[in-house]
Formats: structure tokens, sequence, C-alpha cells
């Protein structure tokens, strides 16, 4: 993963197109309304209270061990690196706002045996082509800057400056990742307790409902609402918090990313962009259709 902490090019643009003053609210209305449309179209398919949600627990899962494979990568990438002889210098390579010193370009002195050793890790792993699908030198700039990037690339010696360089840029890609990974295990718990709270409102409908309603008594029908009702409660907060944390956004370390980009990153492959909402109106919807059989049998018995 780049320095874009993960974000694939087009994401990065919705980034930059919804950074004005109502875009983001704007996306979000129109997603949560355009959930709220699929759910009732979708009633009466076959009913799974948290399908969109389990499918994001895994879509989180994947790009978990993605990250982690990078992070090993980086680290095998760094260790061929420290084993290089390094030749001293002579030159300094401008990149990035910052100055690094290179080596001759004349003879031979390790930097091939950097570009390839990068070339046989970092660009190795098994998602780089799919996510990635960059170049060398556009992916050891996004990695390591214009600055270490130059001095890899346009220099033939190693030189102690460069090493020193891209063994600290090899550092910071590795604590990139980590702040990243702390994100996605943020988002996966909040995955998990919604999927609970999902599931208990699926099951207490279920538990209320029935095709003899109107034989039970006014008394237990009354029980049976009240309990709908307040799972009804738990489940209407739980989706009010999740679009409180939609609107606050996604944070990467210090930095705050708009959840419409994000998500629509980390769950393309899901059907939903918000599956903690679109699985909680579908839920929704189904809680309807039973309070609506409850009060039509506690009428009956009035």
């Amino acid at each position: 993963m780049p320095a874009s902490y993960g974000l694939a090019p087009e994401v990065e643009g919705e980034v930059a197109a919804c950074s004005g003053a109502f875009g983001c609210a704007e996306a979000l209305a129109g997603s949560i309304v355009a959930l709220v449309l699929w759910a009732g179209l979708s009633t009466g398919l076959l009913f799974a209270p948290r399908a969109n949600v389990r499918a994001a627990r895994e879509a989180i899962r994947a790009e978990y061990e993605a990250i982690t494979a990078e992070q090993d990568a980086l680290s095998a990438f760094a260790s061929r690196v420290k084993q290089l002889s390094a030749a001293g210098p002579t030159s300094t390579v401008e990149g990035g706002g910052v100055g690094v010193v290179g080596a001759t370009k004349g003879g031979s002195g390790g930097m091939a045996q950097v570009r390839e050793a990068y070339r046989e890790t970092v660009m190795d792993v098994d998602h780089y082509e799919r996510d990635y699908g960059e170049s060398l030198p556009v992916s050891l700039a996004k990695e390591f800057g214009d600055g270490v990037a130059g001095a890899v690339l346009a220099n033939d010696t190693l030189s102690p400056q460069v090493k020193r360089a891209v063994i600290a840029s090899v550092d910071e890609g590795h604590t990139r990742r980590e702040r990243y990974l702390d994100t996605l295990d943020t988002e996966a718990e909040r995955l998990a307790e919604a999927g609970e709270v999902l599931e208990s409102a699926a099951s207490r409908s279920e538990a209320v409902d029935g095709d003899r309603l109107r034989r039970r008594s006014f008394e237990e029908l009354q029980e049976r609402y009240e309990r709908l009702d307040a799972e009804r409660d738990s489940l209407e907060a739980t989706l009010e918090r999740r679009q409180e944390q939609i609107q606050e956004g996604v944070t990467f370390g210090w930095q705050r990313r708009d959840s419409e980009s994000v998500y629509r990153y980390l769950y393309r492959d899901v059907d939903a962009t918000y599956p903690v909402l679109a699985d909680g109106t579908r839920v929704l919807a189904r809680m309807d259709e039973v309070e609506s059989r409850l009060t039509t049998a506690l009428t009956a018995r009035v």
C-alpha cells in the first residue's frame, strides 16, 4: 500500500470531489435514500439480517491480510538492503523538497540490487497487480517520496546516505500501515457490534410474530408489542450511531478522510457502501411488517 493508505486512485479523486461544504452531506443523504428504496424492493426475498455486514467483515479481513503482507514485504526488502555494501557519496539528488545524497553513475555498486529487491518483495505481493499495477518508478515515488525514489532510479552506486534514507522510508511505510490496521480494527469492531444488534432485532421480530396472533390474549399481544418496540429502539440507536460515525469521517493516524470515499474503497465488492445501514433498513422494514400484524391483532381484541 503506497502512502495513500491503500486508497485506489479513483477513490482519491472522490476525496477531492467531496471536499466542498455540502458535497459529502449530499452524497451521504442520497446513499441513505437509495438504501431505503432498495430495502423496499428487496422485501419478500430471502431474508438475511446481516448479509451485508458479514460481507463487509470479510472485506475488512481480506484488506487486513493484504496490508500485513505489505508490511512483511517491506521488512524483507529492508533486510536485503541492509545486507548491501554502500560506496562513498559523491553527489546530491534533490526530490520532494528533501536533499538525498547519491553516488556516481560510473561502475556498479548495489543500486540495481536495491531495485531488484524492491521488485521481488514490495511489488511481488499477491494483490499488487490487482490493487496497484504500478511501474517501478511510480511505486517507488508513492512509497518513499520523490527524493528517495529519484536517488534509487538515477544512480548505479548505493551510497550510505541513500541506504539510510531507503531504510528510514521503509520504517515510515510500516508505521503508516500500522495506523491503517488500527483503523481496520476499529471498523471490524463496529461491524461486529452492529451485527449482533441486527441479529437480535431480527430474532426478536420472528419470536413475537406468528400465524395465529389473533388467537393470543390481549395481554400477550401487548407484551409482544412492547418487546418489539424495545428492540426497535435498540436497533434505531445503533443506526443513528452509525450515521454519526459516517458523518464524522474515518481517521487514519492523525488524518481524517470522508467516509463515502473510504467505504467505497473498502466495500467495493460488497452490495452496499454502507452495510450496517443497508441491513438495518431491511430489518426495520421487517419489524414494521410484524408491528402491523400485532396492531391488527390487538385492534381485533379491543
